[in-house]
């Protein structure tokens, strides 16, 4: 069965791709797969900006730590359930998957597994530089999957 894979996070959820990615499934009858990656980078680095910045005092507490990750995957379920409800509400076959780990690494691992037709990812507005610095998640997916991707840009 074909298989179109939609990468969901804390910070890559657009709307735009959750529609682009029911409408590919609808059109080509194929199954949604909806991964969510609980990115441990990004809670960590979230802990120490909430540091940095005197929102929380010296070295948070490992409860505060765990108290956010409990958060973002609370975040995540719902995000989940209110695409597969969508998706299933116009007839499409779902699955969820949700993994904790680096995006981009949890993102290759699956796609070599599942083998998608289609990947389907959100862009945040990030300056050139900034991509140069750190990196397109995009751009790294195109050069190491062999289907293909479609990058919607977040407004």
């Amino acid at each position: 069965m074909k298989k179109i894979l939609l990468i969901l996070s804390l910070h890559r959820n657009s709307q735009e791709s959750v529609d682009e990615a029911i409408k590919l499934a609808k059109e080509r009858d194929a199954e949604l797969l909806i991964f969510f990656v609980l990115d441990n980078e990004y809670a960590e680095s979230m802990v120490h900006k909430l540091a940095d910045e005197g929102w929380i005092g010296g070295k948070p507490s490992e409860e505060f730590h765990l108290a956010l990750l409990k958060e973002y995957k609370i975040q995540s379920e719902e995000r989940i359930r209110e695409t597969k409800e969508r998706a299933q509400a116009k007839g499409i076959k779902v699955r969820s998957i949700t993994k904790s780990g680096i995006l981009l690494d949890e993102t290759l691992s699956l796609a070599t597994i599942e083998e998608p037709d289609v990947i389907v990812i959100s862009r945040r507005k990030r300056s050139n530089l900034s991509r140069f610095i750190f990196g397109s998640l995009a751009k790294a997916l195109k050069q190491h999957v062999n289907c293909e991707v479609k990058v919607i840009d977040a407004e």
